[in-house]
Parts: structure tokens; C-alpha cells; sequence
């Protein structure tokens, strides 16, 4: 059994923008007040925090990271694929490609060692590769066998 762990702001993000794509349909798409959702996966690989965001289309240096008190966030902006003026007088059957402007912010699951974050953008999708802080990692305990011995010590005057 796959044990899996789905914030329920994810669906509620998913919820929002099927409800966004109605109202634009229903509308024509003649409003612009739109929100771009950045879609993510968030995943504990050993030494490492993974996070991976399909970016499609954005350039790597429109991309924002930050990481602050245990909070990363991620912004940037989709492009502008059409120009508003005359789109605006196009017959448009369906608007799905999104433009804007985009931030997700996440509460990091444990500390990371911040000055060796990577980050790089590969066939559209964002990899951070997050390095788990000393504190952060599991440590092997050993249990020593047999009784502890108590010595006294005689203390001496000279």
C-alpha cells in the first residue's frame, strides 16, 4: 500500500482554476483577471528535499526562489503569448495557456542546508535539489553493551 500525503490546498488550487476556466468560457474569455497555478511535486529522497514545477515555457532567469525561515517560494511569470489588443478580437473556442504572474509558497518539511540549494530548468520542468541540514538527518544512536561501571576517585592533598 502507497502511503501518500496531499496538501488540501493542492485541490482547492485545482478546484479554483477548473472554476476559472468555466467563468472564462462562459464569458468568452473577455476577462483577463486571471490566476496562473504552478503546479508542483514535493518529495523526500534521502539526503535531499526534491521539488519539481512544470514551468513550461518561462526562462529560467523570470523564475524567483527564495528561502525564508523554513519557507520556500517560487514566483515568476508566464508570458504573454498574444497581443492583448488584438486578441481581444479574436473568436477564441478555447483559452487554456495561461500568462501572468505565479507564486507558491511551501513550508519546508525540515531544515535544508540553504547555501547548496540547486536549482535548473530542464524541457520545462524546475528541479530544486535541496540538501537536508545535519540537524535534519537521522542519526544512528549506538547502545553500548554490558553494565556502566562507577569509579570513585580518591581525592588527594598534597
Amino acid at each position: 500500500m502507497i502511503s501518500r500525503r496531499i496538501s488540501p490546498m493542492t485541490d482547492f488550487a485545482y478546484l479554483f482554476d477548473q472554476m476559472d476556466r468555466m467563468a472564462q468560457d462562459a464569458l468568452g474569455g473577455a476577462t483577463r483577471a486571471r490566476v496562473a497555478t504552478l503546479p508542483v511535486d514535493i518529495f523526500d529522497r534521502g539526503d535531499d528535499l526534491i521539488v519539481q514545477a512544470f514551468v513550461p515555457g518561462i526562462h529560467a532567469d523570470s523564475l524567483e526562489i527564495t528561502i525564508d525561515d523554513g519557507v520556500l517560494t517560487i514566483a515568476g511569470s508566464f508570458p504573454e503569448l498574444y497581443d492583448a489588443e488584438e486578441a481581444g478580437g479574436w473568436s477564441w473556442y478555447t483559452r487554456e495557456l495561461r500568462s501572468g504572474t505565479f507564486q507558491r509558497s511551501f513550508n519546508l518539511p525540515f531544515k535544508v542546508e540553504v547555501e547548496s540549494v540547486t536549482a535548473k530548468v530542464e524541457d520545462g520542468v524546475l528541479w530544486l535539489t535541496m540538501p537536508k541540514a545535519a540537524e535534519s538527518k537521522p542519526r544512528r544512536i549506538p547502545v553500548g553493551s554490558g553494565a556502566t561501571q562507577v569509579h570513585e576517585v580518591e581525592a588527594t592533598t598534597s
